[in-house]
């Protein structure tokens, strides 16, 4: 009998100590967990349920099925028909864009008269890159910029997953509701013979300041900055079953920026015009192949910086007395079901904001087999990096079931902002220095360069494969997790005219994240993803592209 009572302690301690361990200052912290504090989900295998908005998104975008075989309805076919439909629905008369064609929206391929540069005034001309073209492609279509603003619903989408080429979106403060289905974005990137990406600004989206935005099953290849960028206080944002970057391939289509551009630079090189300050220069002198740097360009830096500057700390107030709701603390991303391919960083990036991530598949492995194997790129490239998560100035970011791979660094950062102020000015360094960054990920699996690792970033007291990037200070954000923090006194303070005393922060640990969600099993998450996130992997009708439910059959 005291056998038996002594078995069932042994058990109950054993359960105990492998889910909680004794933190510093005998602080009780969680070990291991598999789901994120304060939320309710629920594991299940791929079905239509999984085709419904979701995430934040889903607290503010709309069905727009009924508006099919209505005028509000508009079929493009053409760019001009397209700058129109844009146009229209600025006024509430079109609700529905479908993309019928693809579309090269660049500045010198739309070649607009002066009339029409006035009726669409919300297209300008992109900058040139800094030191020119790469890219006579690009250079021959130009890029532009087009700003979507006074839009309350809208959704733009293609039937098929034709592809808008050479131009930025951005969602300015005065758009809400606004969705994007299937659609491929392409033409905005050069190879930057610098190495250091900062030649141009050219990226596919920049959620600039809209609120309740969803961005679905549709495709983004490489950028010469971000893919889909947030500022300004964008909310209530979902990226959703879509890929982002590309393999590396030795024989890209002759047709792709990264045969364009290398092609140019091959030749240039042939000439005699490079010299030693050329990244492609030192590469071929080295003994790189045209063909193993065509595999190393198929790589994208940067992907979701999310919250522009650290002087967005707070909204402000116009000089007319209106309040402009774009403080960094506003932001609320989800990433779910997407798949990344070749990228270095910022999956996400967030300051002060809230990020909520899960069954993502993020796959590094091609361009790590090239620096592994090409003795000349890895001595001379620059695009190295292979990072995730980085909650920064006080923001929370938890991943739940995703699959990282040849990720050296599935989280990068500080657990206090003050041990990670290198790319901060001073001010905002002193400011921000007390900040706690919450950074977790359950229920996931990391292989890399350092082994293979399944469970959650605070494991382990927090050290394990997930964390080797990660800064900790005193460890107590484990098992003490908030959603969001809260700058005492903002509300008070003046963007224009900010304190000079370090912030002080309020962490809103009772919080509980505002909508359910779905996740499929890990063992499923590769292959499923594979088959279903990007543009034209599945087929619905129009009425089914406009859903925003799918709970019932289709």
């Amino acid at each position: 009998m005291k056998f038996r009572k002594a078995m069932i302690w042994v058990v109950i301690l054993s359960f105990f100590t492998s889910s909680l361990v004794l933190g510093r200052n005998g602080v009780v912290n969680a070990s291991e967990i598999d789901s994120i504090p304060n939320t309710t989900r629920s594991i299940k295998n791929y079905d239509n349920i999984f085709l419904s908005v979701t995430g934040y998104a889903s607290l503010g975008v709309n069905d727009r099925s009924h508006y099919i075989e209505t005028s509000f309805y508009r079929k493009v076919k053409t760019e001009r028909e397209f700058l129109q439909a844009i146009l229209d629905a600025g006024t509430g008369s079109v609700k529905v864009i479908e993309v019928a064609k693809d579309l090269n929206l660049g500045w010198k391929a739309l070649n607009l008269s002066s009339d029409e540069a006035k009726k669409y005034r919300f297209v300008s001309k992109y900058r040139d890159p800094m030191n020119g073209y790469t890219n006579p492609k690009i250079e021959a279509s130009g890029v532009s910029q087009i700003n979507i603003n006074n839009i309350d619903g809208l959704t733009i989408y293609s039937k098929k997953g034709k592809t808008i080429r050479s131009a930025e979106f951005k969602l300015q403060r005065s758009v809400n509701d606004i969705v994007i289905r299937n659609l491929k974005f392409d033409g905005m990137w050069q190879w930057d013979d610098t190495g250091k990406h900062k030649e141009v600004g050219w990226s596919f989206l920049k959620v600039n300041g809209a609120n309740n935005v969803w961005i679905d099953h549709s495709s983004f290849p490489i950028a010469s900055d971000g893919l889909i960028d947030t500022e300004n206080g964008g909310s209530n944002i979902t990226i959703s079953w879509s890929d982002f970057g590309l393999p590396a391939n030795e024989n890209p289509s002759e047709d792709s920026d990264i045969y364009q551009s290398i092609q140019y630079m091959e030749e240039r090189y042939a000439s005699g015009e490079l010299n030693s300050e050329s990244v492609y220069y030192n590469m071929r002198n080295a003994g790189a192949t045209k063909e193993q740097i065509m595999a190393y360009a198929a790589y994208h830096s940067k992907v979701h910086l999310t919250g522009s500057g650290d002087k967005d700390y707070v909204n402000y107030v116009s000089s007319s007395g209106n309040e402009i709701k774009d403080g960094n603390q506003r932001i609320r991303l989800t990433l779910a079901y997407n798949s990344y391919t070749n990228i270095g960083q910022r999956v996400p990036m967030i300051r002060q904001g809230t990020g909520h991530t899960y069954n993502l598949y993020l796959d590094n492995s091609t361009h790590q087999d090239v620096l592994d194997n090409v003795s000349a790129i890895a001595e001379y490239g620059t695009d190295t990096l292979s990072r995730a998560l980085n909650a920064r100035n006080g923001a929370s970011i938890a991943t739940d079931t995703s699959v990282f791979k040849d990720i050296n660094e599935p989280i990068i950062g500080a657990e206090i902002q003050g041990l990670d102020t290198k790319n901060m000015d001073a001010q905002w360094a002193e400011l921000f220095h007390s900040a706690y960054n919450r950074n977790l990920i359950v229920n996931s699996k990391v292989t890399n360069k350092y082994g293979t690792y399944t469970g959650s970033s605070w494991d382990n007291n927090g050290d394990n494969l997930f964390t080797t990037g990660f800064t900790w200070y005193d460890k107590s954000t484990i098992g003490n997790w908030a959603w969001s923090s809260h700058i005492v006194g903002s509300e008070f303070m003046s963007k224009m005219n900010p304190p000079t005393d370090p912030f002080e922060f309020e962490y809103k640990y009772d919080e509980t994240l505002p909508y359910t969600y779905n996740v499929l099993p890990l063992d499923s998450v590769v292959e499923t993803l594979s088959k279903n996130a990007g543009a034209n992997k599945v087929n619905l009708s129009p009425n089914n592209w406009l859903k925003t439910d799918y709970s019932s059959k289709r």
